[in-house]
């Protein structure tokens, strides 16, 4: 048996029990600081249509509709989504900009080539590291040609998961072959917890 099927985490029950008993500790109550930092920098994109992964309670989906961005918010995870759509009610935004799929990441090929940008914040720490060339290859397809994947990665280094281990040069070294490097750098305005640990890229798919 492969180490994909083995691994509970790719399965929505076991975040959905998580966010049922309120043990979400990756979620840090507001959007991630170095988003907004981004948004609001020279280096900001233009508003577009943005897949945000694992949109967990919502914070950063909301973010972004506020920038202007028809966000799409996806997550397995039931309690996730009811979360996320109360913040689009409040705001407003339910069906205009704001949008969400109860789905897997990885099984939703109808949409190929339909966004923009994708959104990557703490998604790619919680799968199994077995399924990361997967994943590289499913966010290049998600995106237009010339599309950009916005990524804040969660450094961390420990032992098993999740989250899961990953390194800058591990990052480089997978992403390289489908996606170019425009920005790289280690924000400075990290929650407090995760200063120091975490790292800023934007990339654009080949």
């Amino acid at each position: 048996m492969s180490a994909e099927s083995t691994n509970t985490e790719n399965q929505r029950e076991f975040w959905e029990r998580l966010y049922q008993a309120g043990n979400h500790p990756w979620d840090l109550g507001a959007p991630a600081p170095p988003l907004t930092t981004f948004l609001e920098s020279q280096y900001a994109v233009a508003p577009g249509k943005i897949l945000v992964l694992g949109c967990g309670t919502g914070h950063d989906c909301l973010l972004f509709a506020k920038h202007g961005f028809q966000v799409t918010g996806i997550d397995f995870a039931p309690s996730a989504i009811r979360a996320t759509n109360e913040k689009f009610v409040q705001a407003n935004v339910v069906g205009k900009t704001g949008f969400l799929l109860e789905r897997d990441v990885f099984e939703i090929h109808e949409y190929d080539h339909y966004f923009d940008y994708i959104l990557e914040h703490s998604f790619f720490n919680s799968i199994h590291p077995s399924r990361r060339r997967t994943y590289c290859w499913t966010v290049h397809d998600l995106l237009k040609p010339g599309g950009k994947l916005i990524a804040l990665w969660w450094t961390v280094d420990r032992q098993g998961g999740p989250p899961y281990s990953v390194r800058k040069e591990e990052l480089i070294s997978l992403f390289s072959d489908k996606f170019d490097f425009n920005l790289i750098h280690t924000p400075t305005d990290s929650a407090p917890a995760r200063r120091g640990s975490e790292l800023f890229t934007l990339m654009t798919a080949k």
